[in-house]
């Protein structure tokens, strides 16, 4: 530690950063689900309106897409706790 005060090392980031990097997370996983989904769903666009099939397909597929998101989400957010947690013991 070099020049700043004894025990802070994480740089401090301030609300309105933490919601564009969430917006911006959010962001991709749309574009990542959205191209995903319809490859997987979506053989042919021939009719304005998507089958039974197809609309079942994507619903499930859209609904995966966000647990695991969500999942990886909150596996992040205890691995920044349980670093965090420590680094408080120590100041």
């Amino acid at each position: 530690m070099s020049g700043g005060a004894a025990g802070v090392q994480a740089p401090q980031v301030s609300q309105a950063e933490m919601l564009v990097a969430e917006m911006k997370g959010m962001a991709d996983c749309f574009a990542r689900m959205t191209n995903s989904c319809y490859s997987k769903c979506i053989a042919n666009v021939r009719e304005e309106k998507l089958s039974v099939g197809e609309m079942s397909c994507v619903d499930r597929c859209v609904s995966k897409y966000i647990d695991v998101h969500t999942k990886v989400g909150l596996e992040l957010q205890n691995v920044q706790l349980s670093q965090a947690a420590p680094e408080a013991l120590d100041s």
